[in-house]
């Protein structure tokens, strides 16, 4: 874990487990919204691959903006995106340089330990790339523009970069991950592009929300040990009455994906293409 005071965002603290926890949680929460009791989840768009000791998650805001963020054993590598900021932008990369792998966006990360290496190339698979340009040049370069590294009490990446913190368009969808409420990733702030010291996102929750968030919290940790099923008095407090039985099941889908079932259901098979 390392704490981190920056100008632009305040107080960061970012732990390893944490951050897998919250990416879980995100994960899920994404998954039950469209059925269950609370609103405003972390994220409307999201993505997950791999589990908790290897993993990633993307995470956007449908606006071309994301950021995904990897971890192994050994730490964690986080890398954004903010549109129209990407490696040539804003890293310094030559149109000539571009390799279209991990090189690309090397530069966000500098200091990386090569045992967060592995962790990094899953980040950058899940990496858009760029589209054709003004002369109409595709030149297809990872679109990663600021970074950050973790390894046990050392981090760096230009995300924590404070001698010149304005330079690092997408650092507020990073440094979300720092500010965690209670183990959960939070919705960016609409102030978050402009915020005062860590004031990038916010806590949406109502007082009826909490049964649900509760049940939420409780099969994230399960899940982190292993699979795990969904008890029958957690979908009593999260399913509403009416949900659409199309999208129980693609929650169903996305859920099984983190060894998370429904109470005696057999595995639900992905629609057909």
């Amino acid at each position: 874990m390392i704490e981190r005071v920056t100008a632009r965002f305040g107080r960061l603290v970012f732990d390893r487990d944490a951050i897998v926890r919250a990416a879980l949680r995100a994960y899920v929460e994404a998954e039950l919204e469209p059925i269950a009791r609370f609103w405003y989840p972390a994220s409307d768009c999201i993505g997950w691959t791999g589990d908790p000791k290897r993993g990633v998650i993307y995470n956007a805001d449908g606006e071309g903006n994301y950021e995904v963020v990897a971890w192994n054993e050994a730490g964690v590598v986080g890398l954004a995106y903010q549109s129209g900021q990407g490696p040539i932008e804003q890293l310094g990369l030559s149109l000539d340089a571009v390799t279209r792998g991990p090189d690309d966006v090397r530069g966000a990360v500098p200091g990386l330990p090569s045992k967060l290496e592995s962790a990094f190339v899953m980040a950058v698979g899940m990496l858009a790339t760029g589209e054709a340009r003004d002369d109409d040049v595709v030149y297809g370069e990872k679109l990663a523009g600021v970074g950050f590294w973790l390894h046990g009490d050392r981090a760096g990446g230009t995300l924590l970069d404070v001698r010149d913190p304005t330079r690092a368009h997408g650092a507020v969808r990073l440094a979300a991950w720092g500010l965690l409420h209670n183990g959960r990733l939070l919705p960016l702030s609409c102030e978050s592009y402009n915020p005062r010291p860590g004031w990038i996102v916010t806590n949406h929750n109502r007082a009826e929300d909490v049964p649900a968030h509760a049940a939420i919290d409780a099969v994230t940790d399960r899940a982190l040990k292993g699979p795990t099923e969904l008890t029958p008095a957690e979908l009593d407090t999260l399913l509403r009455p009416t949900a659409d039985p199309e999208r129980v099941r693609g929650a169903q889908r996305g859920l099984q994906k983190v060894g998370i079932t429904w109470p005696g259901s057999p595995e639900i098979p992905e629609e057909p293409t």
